[in-house]
Protein backbone atom coordinates (compact mmCIF):
# COMPACT_ATOMS: atom_id res chain seq x y z
CA UNK A 1 0.00 0.00 0.00
CA UNK A 2 1.15 3.76 -0.90
CA UNK A 3 2.40 5.98 1.93
CA UNK A 4 0.06 7.83 3.79
CA UNK A 5 -1.21 10.80 1.56
CA UNK A 6 -1.92 14.31 2.85
CA UNK A 7 -5.24 15.46 2.84
CA UNK A 8 -4.38 18.52 4.83
CA UNK A 9 -1.81 20.40 7.38
CA UNK A 10 -1.61 17.85 9.62
CA UNK A 11 -4.70 15.95 8.50
CA UNK A 12 -3.35 12.30 6.50
CA UNK A 13 -5.21 9.47 5.15
CA UNK A 14 -4.02 5.56 4.93
CA UNK A 15 -5.99 2.92 3.19
CA UNK A 16 -6.50 -0.21 5.17
CA UNK A 17 -7.10 -3.55 2.78
CA UNK A 18 -10.22 -4.61 3.75
CA UNK A 19 -11.49 -8.57 3.42
CA UNK A 20 -11.91 -9.53 -0.18
CA UNK A 21 -15.66 -9.74 -1.65
CA UNK A 22 -16.59 -5.81 -1.25
CA UNK A 23 -15.32 -2.41 -1.38
CA UNK A 24 -11.04 -2.53 -1.21
CA UNK A 25 -10.52 -0.29 1.34
CA UNK A 26 -11.16 1.54 4.22
CA UNK A 27 -10.00 5.08 5.19
CA UNK A 28 -8.24 5.89 8.40
CA UNK A 29 -6.99 9.34 9.04
CA UNK A 30 -4.34 10.37 11.30
CA UNK A 31 -4.64 13.65 13.05
CA UNK A 32 -1.19 15.42 14.22
CA UNK A 33 -2.32 17.58 17.32
CA UNK A 34 -0.37 20.53 18.91
CA UNK A 35 1.71 18.62 21.34
CA UNK A 36 2.64 15.63 19.12
CA UNK A 37 0.40 13.71 19.50
CA UNK A 38 -1.76 11.80 16.59
CA UNK A 39 -4.98 11.10 16.67
CA UNK A 40 -6.35 8.41 14.70
CA UNK A 41 -10.04 8.06 13.23
CA UNK A 42 -11.21 4.21 12.09
CA UNK A 43 -8.50 2.43 12.30
CA UNK A 44 -9.74 -0.29 9.85
CA UNK A 45 -9.89 -4.20 9.64
CA UNK A 46 -9.10 -6.51 12.27
CA UNK A 47 -6.62 -8.31 10.12
CA UNK A 48 -2.58 -9.22 10.80
CA UNK A 49 -1.38 -6.72 8.55
CA UNK A 50 -3.69 -3.37 9.81
CA UNK A 51 -1.37 -2.61 12.70
CA UNK A 52 2.18 -3.23 10.96
CA UNK A 53 0.33 -0.66 8.10
CA UNK A 54 -0.37 1.74 10.75
CA UNK A 55 2.76 1.69 12.24
CA UNK A 56 4.35 2.30 8.92
CA UNK A 57 2.83 5.10 7.99
CA UNK A 58 2.98 6.44 11.81
CA UNK A 59 6.80 6.20 10.55
CA UNK A 60 6.72 7.24 7.50
CA UNK A 61 5.51 11.16 9.21
CA UNK A 62 7.98 10.63 11.73
CA UNK A 63 6.23 9.39 14.36
CA UNK A 64 5.70 5.74 16.63
CA UNK A 65 2.47 3.93 17.91
CA UNK A 66 3.77 5.51 21.48
CA UNK A 67 2.25 9.03 19.80
CA UNK A 68 -1.28 7.63 19.52
CA UNK A 69 -3.82 9.50 21.79
CA UNK A 70 -6.91 8.75 20.82
CA UNK A 71 -8.81 6.63 18.30
CA UNK A 72 -11.77 7.92 17.75
CA UNK A 73 -14.35 5.47 15.86
CA UNK A 74 -17.66 6.89 13.46
CA UNK A 75 -19.09 3.57 13.85
CA UNK A 76 -19.17 -0.30 15.19
CA UNK A 77 -18.39 -2.09 12.23
CA UNK A 78 -15.12 -4.19 11.68
CA UNK A 79 -14.29 -2.39 8.56
CA UNK A 80 -14.11 0.78 10.68
CA UNK A 81 -13.26 -0.52 14.15
CA UNK A 82 -11.83 -4.04 14.08
CA UNK A 83 -8.30 -2.87 14.95
CA UNK A 84 -9.02 -0.40 17.22
CA UNK A 85 -8.96 -3.01 20.58
CA UNK A 86 -5.38 -3.92 18.99
CA UNK A 87 -4.37 -0.45 18.20
CA UNK A 88 -5.18 0.63 22.44
CA UNK A 89 -3.14 -2.42 23.55
CA UNK A 90 -0.37 -1.09 21.27
CA UNK A 91 -0.28 2.01 21.90
CA UNK A 92 -2.68 2.64 25.71
CA UNK A 93 -4.63 5.33 23.50
CA UNK A 94 -8.90 5.46 24.68
CA UNK A 95 -11.22 4.74 22.09
CA UNK A 96 -13.93 7.13 21.72
CA UNK A 97 -17.92 6.52 20.18
CA UNK A 98 -21.23 7.21 20.80
CA UNK A 99 -23.10 5.81 23.43
CA UNK A 100 -25.56 3.79 21.33
CA UNK A 101 -22.65 2.02 19.61
CA UNK A 102 -21.39 1.25 22.92
CA UNK A 103 -24.79 -0.08 24.10
CA UNK A 104 -25.17 -2.23 20.57
CA UNK A 105 -21.71 -3.47 21.13
CA UNK A 106 -22.96 -5.08 24.94
CA UNK A 107 -26.20 -6.05 23.05
CA UNK A 108 -24.40 -8.36 20.26
CA UNK A 109 -22.23 -9.76 22.40
CA UNK A 110 -25.04 -10.66 25.17
CA UNK A 111 -27.00 -12.47 22.08
CA UNK A 112 -24.19 -13.58 21.35
CA UNK A 113 -23.35 -16.33 23.95
CA UNK A 114 -23.53 -19.42 22.98
CA UNK A 115 -24.96 -18.53 19.20
CA UNK A 116 -28.45 -19.21 20.25
CA UNK A 117 -29.61 -15.55 20.53
CA UNK A 118 -28.37 -14.36 17.16
CA UNK A 119 -29.66 -17.47 15.89
CA UNK A 120 -33.26 -16.66 17.60
CA UNK A 121 -33.49 -13.31 16.45
CA UNK A 122 -32.54 -13.78 12.82
CA UNK A 123 -35.22 -16.49 12.41
CA UNK A 124 -37.38 -14.27 13.80
CA UNK A 125 -36.68 -11.27 11.55
CA UNK A 126 -37.01 -13.68 8.34
CA UNK A 127 -40.40 -14.80 9.50
CA UNK A 128 -41.60 -11.29 10.49
CA UNK A 129 -40.37 -10.29 6.70
CA UNK A 130 -42.84 -13.26 5.87
CA UNK A 131 -39.93 -14.92 3.60
CA UNK A 132 -41.20 -18.01 1.77
CA UNK A 133 -39.94 -21.33 3.47
CA UNK A 134 -37.80 -22.31 0.50
CA UNK A 135 -35.98 -19.10 1.18
CA UNK A 136 -35.28 -18.99 4.75
CA UNK A 137 -32.26 -21.63 4.35
CA UNK A 138 -30.53 -19.15 2.61
CA UNK A 139 -30.94 -16.01 4.56
CA UNK A 140 -30.55 -18.02 7.72
CA UNK A 141 -27.11 -19.54 6.40
CA UNK A 142 -25.50 -16.17 6.11
CA UNK A 143 -23.18 -14.54 9.16
CA UNK A 144 -24.73 -11.54 11.19
CA UNK A 145 -23.72 -7.80 11.25
CA UNK A 146 -19.70 -7.39 10.96
CA UNK A 147 -19.35 -5.90 14.62
CA UNK A 148 -17.93 -9.36 16.17
CA UNK A 149 -14.57 -8.55 17.78
CA UNK A 150 -15.11 -4.76 18.51
CA UNK A 151 -13.30 -3.27 21.14
CA UNK A 152 -15.41 -1.59 23.92
CA UNK A 153 -14.62 1.93 24.58
CA UNK A 154 -12.76 4.03 27.06
CA UNK A 155 -15.30 6.45 27.01
CA UNK A 156 -18.44 7.89 24.73
CA UNK A 157 -19.30 10.97 23.18
CA UNK A 158 -22.05 13.73 22.76
CA UNK A 159 -23.57 15.29 19.84
CA UNK A 160 -21.96 18.76 19.47
CA UNK A 161 -19.06 17.62 22.15
CA UNK A 162 -15.63 19.54 21.47
CA UNK A 163 -13.16 17.17 21.71
CA UNK A 164 -10.07 18.41 23.98
CA UNK A 165 -7.22 17.90 21.64
CA UNK A 166 -4.15 20.30 21.88
CA UNK A 167 -4.51 22.50 19.24
CA UNK A 168 -7.10 20.86 17.26
CA UNK A 169 -11.31 21.57 17.08
CA UNK A 170 -12.46 18.68 16.65
CA UNK A 171 -16.34 18.48 17.18
CA UNK A 172 -18.73 15.01 17.61
CA UNK A 173 -21.33 15.06 15.15
CA UNK A 174 -24.62 12.74 15.89
CA UNK A 175 -25.69 11.10 12.53
CA UNK A 176 -27.84 8.31 13.15
CA UNK A 177 -28.92 6.18 10.03
CA UNK A 178 -26.35 4.22 8.73
CA UNK A 179 -26.24 3.23 12.29
CA UNK A 180 -27.94 4.08 15.63
CA UNK A 181 -24.70 5.69 17.49
CA UNK A 182 -22.89 7.04 13.83
CA UNK A 183 -20.37 9.92 14.34
CA UNK A 184 -19.07 12.21 12.13
CA UNK A 185 -16.06 14.65 13.13
CA UNK A 186 -16.10 17.88 11.79
CA UNK A 187 -12.51 19.41 11.72
CA UNK A 188 -13.88 23.48 11.76
CA UNK A 189 -10.95 25.20 11.61
CA UNK A 190 -9.69 23.69 8.33
CA UNK A 191 -13.22 23.05 7.09
CA UNK A 192 -13.31 19.41 6.78
CA UNK A 193 -16.17 16.84 7.67
CA UNK A 194 -15.06 13.13 8.08
CA UNK A 195 -17.72 11.65 7.23
CA UNK A 196 -17.31 7.28 7.95
CA UNK A 197 -20.10 5.70 6.12
CA UNK A 198 -22.53 8.16 6.51
CA UNK A 199 -21.98 10.36 3.48
CA UNK A 200 -19.95 8.11 0.72
CA UNK A 201 -18.86 9.94 -2.67
CA UNK A 202 -20.32 7.14 -4.67
CA UNK A 203 -21.65 4.18 -2.67
CA UNK A 204 -25.25 4.17 -0.66
CA UNK A 205 -24.86 2.95 2.69
CA UNK A 206 -27.01 1.00 3.96
CA UNK A 207 -29.21 2.24 7.17
CA UNK A 208 -30.17 0.51 10.08
CA UNK A 209 -27.24 -2.05 10.42
CA UNK A 210 -26.50 -1.93 14.00
CA UNK A 211 -28.03 -1.07 17.05
CA UNK A 212 -31.85 -0.44 17.95
CA UNK A 213 -33.12 2.63 16.02
CA UNK A 214 -36.22 3.94 15.92
CA UNK A 215 -36.47 5.40 13.18
CA UNK A 216 -33.55 4.77 10.47
CA UNK A 217 -34.95 6.10 7.47
CA UNK A 218 -36.51 9.48 9.16
CA UNK A 219 -33.11 9.82 11.15
CA UNK A 220 -30.99 9.42 8.18
CA UNK A 221 -32.77 12.31 6.52
CA UNK A 222 -32.61 14.49 9.10
CA UNK A 223 -29.12 13.38 9.56
CA UNK A 224 -28.62 14.39 5.96
CA UNK A 225 -29.85 18.13 6.30
CA UNK A 226 -27.43 18.36 8.93
CA UNK A 227 -24.33 17.46 7.03
CA UNK A 228 -25.25 19.67 3.87
CA UNK A 229 -25.89 22.65 5.59
CA UNK A 230 -22.01 22.54 6.43
CA UNK A 231 -19.34 24.00 3.83
CA UNK A 232 -16.92 21.24 4.38
CA UNK A 233 -14.87 18.92 2.10
CA UNK A 234 -16.21 15.37 2.90
CA UNK A 235 -13.52 12.56 4.21
CA UNK A 236 -15.18 9.72 3.55
CA UNK A 237 -14.73 6.10 5.46
CA UNK A 238 -14.43 4.47 1.86
CA UNK A 239 -13.29 5.57 -1.65
CA UNK A 240 -11.58 8.96 -1.93
CA UNK A 241 -12.50 12.47 -0.35
CA UNK A 242 -14.93 14.85 -2.39
CA UNK A 243 -16.09 18.36 -2.14
CA UNK A 244 -19.18 18.16 -3.32
CA UNK A 245 -21.01 17.51 0.20
CA UNK A 246 -24.41 19.38 -0.08
CA UNK A 247 -25.57 17.79 -3.57
CA UNK A 248 -24.15 14.50 -2.73
CA UNK A 249 -26.59 14.47 0.75
CA UNK A 250 -29.55 15.48 -2.39
CA UNK A 251 -28.59 12.48 -4.17
CA UNK A 252 -28.52 10.16 -1.13
CA UNK A 253 -31.76 11.65 0.22
CA UNK A 254 -33.81 11.09 -2.85
CA UNK A 255 -32.70 7.65 -3.42
CA UNK A 256 -33.92 7.28 0.00
CA UNK A 257 -36.96 8.64 -0.84
CA UNK A 258 -37.58 7.22 -3.65
CA UNK A 259 -37.62 3.67 -2.19
CA UNK A 260 -40.21 4.98 0.11
CA UNK A 261 -42.50 6.20 -2.53
CA UNK A 262 -42.16 2.95 -3.86
CA UNK A 263 -43.11 1.13 -0.44
CA UNK A 264 -46.06 3.83 -0.15
CA UNK A 265 -47.40 2.94 -3.65
CA UNK A 266 -47.37 -0.65 -2.41
CA UNK A 267 -48.89 -0.24 0.63
CA UNK A 268 -51.88 1.96 -0.69
CA UNK A 269 -52.89 -1.25 -3.10
CA UNK A 270 -52.29 -3.62 -0.53
CA UNK A 271 -52.22 -2.29 2.97
CA UNK A 272 -51.15 -5.82 4.41
CA UNK A 273 -48.44 -6.40 2.52
CA UNK A 274 -45.79 -8.13 4.11
CA UNK A 275 -41.95 -7.21 3.37
CA UNK A 276 -41.60 -9.28 0.91
CA UNK A 277 -44.47 -8.75 -1.01
CA UNK A 278 -43.42 -4.84 -0.96
CA UNK A 279 -40.18 -5.49 -2.05
CA UNK A 280 -41.28 -7.69 -4.70
CA UNK A 281 -42.66 -4.02 -6.46
CA UNK A 282 -39.86 -2.67 -5.79
CA UNK A 283 -36.92 -1.23 -7.98
CA UNK A 284 -33.35 -3.26 -7.92
CA UNK A 285 -30.47 -3.01 -9.56
CA UNK A 286 -30.22 -6.00 -11.91
CA UNK A 287 -33.46 -6.73 -10.91
CA UNK A 288 -35.59 -8.42 -8.18
CA UNK A 289 -35.44 -12.35 -9.39
CA UNK A 290 -31.29 -11.80 -9.60
CA UNK A 291 -31.28 -10.79 -5.61
CA UNK A 292 -29.90 -13.57 -3.58
CA UNK A 293 -27.82 -14.11 0.01
CA UNK A 294 -26.48 -10.91 1.64
CA UNK A 295 -27.91 -8.97 -1.23
CA UNK A 296 -31.22 -10.38 -0.60
CA UNK A 297 -31.11 -10.15 2.88
CA UNK A 298 -30.09 -6.44 2.51
CA UNK A 299 -33.17 -5.30 0.11
CA UNK A 300 -35.12 -7.00 2.12
CA UNK A 301 -33.99 -4.94 5.50
CA UNK A 302 -34.02 -2.06 3.59
CA UNK A 303 -37.62 -2.63 2.70
CA UNK A 304 -38.65 -3.22 6.21
CA UNK A 305 -37.48 0.16 7.32
CA UNK A 306 -39.13 2.21 4.40
CA UNK A 307 -42.00 0.43 4.87
CA UNK A 308 -42.45 1.49 8.77
CA UNK A 309 -41.66 4.59 7.66
CA UNK A 310 -44.19 5.20 5.33
CA UNK A 311 -46.84 3.68 7.96
CA UNK A 312 -45.51 6.17 10.88
CA UNK A 313 -47.12 8.60 8.59
CA UNK A 314 -43.85 10.58 8.23
CA UNK A 315 -43.71 13.42 4.83
CA UNK A 316 -42.22 11.72 2.52
CA UNK A 317 -39.90 14.78 1.80
CA UNK A 318 -36.31 16.66 2.38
Amino acid sequence: MPAPANVATGVHLVRVPMPAGGLPYSLAYLLEDAEGGVHVIDPGSPSPETLPLLANALGALGHALADVRTILVTHLHADHAGAAGALRAATGARILMHERERDALAADVAASVGGAGVRRRDAETVDGWGVPPERRPELLALPSLPIAGVAAPDATLADGELLALPGLRLRAFWTPGHTGGHLCFDDEERGLLFTGDHVLPTVNSGLGLGGAEFDPIGDYLRSLLRVAALDRRALPGHEEPFDRLAERCAELAEHHLRRAREARDALRSRPDATVWQVAEGMTWTGGWAALAGFALRSALAQTAMHRAFVRSGAPIAW
